[in-house]
């Protein structure tokens, strides 16, 4: 299952905060690569060893140990939480006399602002969208190079696709008493935008959901840790019906979409995943949003907006507009293609990756 690329080269840096989705990303930017996923954090080394037996997981028992295994072993740190480059870079600088290639894996593409990116020397972007959302936004300057990946995690899903359909059969549609149409419900957390729809929406969501839909509530893991009593409080009340399920700590996506009839979301970037299914979409766009940027809610364009006077109301909100989900077929094709482009072999990532390595040798000595 081990691939060809530059050995005991590349390592990715696991977070050790509720940061459980990065793995579904940086993960599989660690099997095309063939790198260790560094992490020290249990649940994130049991959560690898678990959803991603592909990659080879190495648990630091203690923090203040990290920087020496990785100093030592590695010349370039694959991560996915935007400061580490700015907060250990120069550690490793000072500590170790080294200076190392630090490599941002984006976490997923969505509307909401890019200006992490200024923190980074090298990334990986996805496609035409976030490199001129990059261009445009005056980020890309901060950079010396970025790679293109597309969408890796489609043609990872795919190559091991049997692993995880069982995985999610026995963990999230196994809990349903029955089998029936699935709605997923993907609430991003509260940033500084206020992008999140969990506190207006949700449970006037919940209350209202009919018997006849099976409905995954999947949360984003920053909301249990910034708003637990809001997120318990969803999982105290619901428990029970035994038409919901809640997964508030859970890194697979994919499996998940291929499922899913309908998606209702607000500005998580699973909703760009789902474009690629050309289902039926909805969103809620809380009137406390900041709206500051040009097409930040460019992904509402392939679905319909539920008003805030129909969140009480809103699946009969969406059975009376399903019907015209079938005239945004066209911009859901679009945009997809815009924000991922054609899907990349992994091979042709690992050769440009080689490249930049190569061009970059000189100045990373030791």
């Amino acid at each position: 299952m081990k691939t060809n690329s530059i050995p005991s080269e590349n390592v990715c840096l696991g977070s050790a905060d509720f940061s459980l989705h990065h793995l579904d990303h940086l993960a599989v930017i660690g099997y095309i690569i063939d790198a260790p996923m560094v992490c020290d954090a249990e649940l994130l080394y049991q959560t690898t060893k678990k959803y991603y037996p592909q990659v080879k997981p190495i648990y630091i028992h203690f923090h203040q140990q990290i920087l020496d295994h990785i100093a030592l072993n590695y010349r370039r740190v694959f991560f996915s939480v935007a400061p580490y480059r700015i907060d250990l870079s120069p550690l490793i600088e000072a500590f170790y006399g080294k200076k190392m290639e630090f490599w941002y894996c984006p976490h997923g593409n969505s509307d909401k602002r890019l200006n992490h990116f200024e923190m980074q020397e090298h990334a990986f972007i996805y496609g035409d969208q976030m490199e001129e959302r990059l261009i445009n936004g005056g980020h890309m300057p901060y950079m010396k190079s970025y790679l293109r990946t597309g969408n890796v995690r489609v043609s990872f899903y795919h190559k091991f696709k049997s692993f995880y359909d069982d995985l999610v059969e026995k963990e999230v549609f196994a809990k349903f008493a029955k089998a029936q149409t699935t709605y997923l419900y993907a609430p991003t957390w509260q940033d500084c935008e206020y992008s999140s729809s969990l506190f207006d929406a949700s449970i006037p969501l919940l209350d209202e959901l009919p018997d006849s839909i099976n409905l995954i509530v999947k949360m984003h893991p920053w909301l249990e840790q910034n708003q637990p009593g809001h997120v318990k409080l969803i999982q105290e009340k619901y428990k029970d019906r035994p038409n919901i399920v809640i997964l508030c700590q859970y890194p697979l996506v994919l499996p998940i979409l291929e499922r899913t009839d309908l998606y209702i979301g607000d500005f998580s970037s699973i909703g760009y995943d789902f474009l690629r299914y050309d289902r039926p979409m909805f969103f809620f766009d809380s009137e406390k949003r900041l709206h500051l940027r040009e097409n930040d809610s460019q992904l509402h364009s392939c679905g319909t907006v539920i008003p805030t006077d129909q969140y009480m109301q809103a699946f009969q909100f969406i059975d009376k507009h399903l019907k015209q989900q079938e005239t945004l077929s066209e911009k859901r094709k679009a945009l997809y293609h815009y924000a991922f482009g054609e899907e990349l072999s992994f091979e042709s990532i690992r050769c440009a990756l080689q490249d930049s390595a190569r061009a970059l040798a000189a100045p990373y000595q030791k």
